[in-house]
């Protein structure tokens, strides 16, 4: 079985199609294309926050199942195990990357589940010595723990985080519909609270195109594929 190693040059990303692609301070998804026989990717970052990198694999087992396998440099281990149907879609990589969307210290995981106009994704955490699935801020999907970006044109679905002066972590959960010149929808604030997103506030927006601009993908937390 062939294993890859990401380098930092894969953290660099840019739109592609009508799907969202990950860039600086703007994340939204073109999974790799890799080749069917390529079944483990091996990735080095802080997951447990202690500062020190701990090795993920994330490794095919079956046809559209993955186990993602932590062991920190403290030497603890934790393995997960999900569906992903990305496969089907792009070939054979569920893996999007790795970022700081929560309060947390460390990495969250994030991994690609199904595409089509847009994706799913489910975001895994180090708590308490163990890999938790934490759940969306918002469950408009199927499910608490599913994720959804999308930018369709006529529509628009993300997340762009904040940290307040407090030091408290925000997220903002949009829905955007083009509505004429303007794009109207929803925005559902959350903050991060005893270990979970608690929602603050829902409010009905109609922005320009200028304003929705600052909702795009996944934004105020950077996705790399290899820090």
């Amino acid at each position: 079985m062939r294993i890859i190693r990401l380098t930092a040059l894969a953290s660099a990303l840019v739109l592609s199609g009508g799907l969202l692609a990950p860039s600086t301070n703007a994340a939204a998804v073109q999974p790799l294309a890799v080749p069917a026989q390529v079944a483990t990717r091996v990735v080095d970052v802080d997951v447990d926050g202690d500062g020190r990198k701990d090795q993920v694999t994330v490794e095919q087992n079956g046809a559209d199942t993955f186990v993602v396998n932590v062991v920190t440099a403290a030497g603890k281990d934790d393995v997960k195990q999900f569906t992903s149907t990305i496969d089907d879609d792009w070939g054979i990589e569920p893996w999007y990357g790795a970022a700081k969307l929560d309060g947390r210290k460390g990495y969250e995981l994030l991994l690609l589940t199904a595409g089509s106009d847009g994706v799913l994704f489910r975001v895994l955490s180090w708590s308490k010595g163990k890999l938790v699935w934490e759940k969306a801020p918002k469950s408009r999907i199927e499910g608490a723990y599913d994720w959804y970006l999308a930018d369709l044109g006529w529509a628009r679905f993300g997340y762009r985080f904040a940290t307040s002066a407090a030091g408290k972590r925000y997220v903002r959960d949009v829905e955007l519909f083009t509505s004429g010149k303007y794009l109207t929808g929803t925005i559902v604030n959350s903050v991060w609270k005893s270990g979970a997103w608690q929602k603050v506030s829902t409010k009905k927006v109609k922005l320009t195109k200028k304003q929705a601009k600052a909702y795009s993908g996944i934004s105020g937390a950077k996705v790399i594929l290899q820090p």
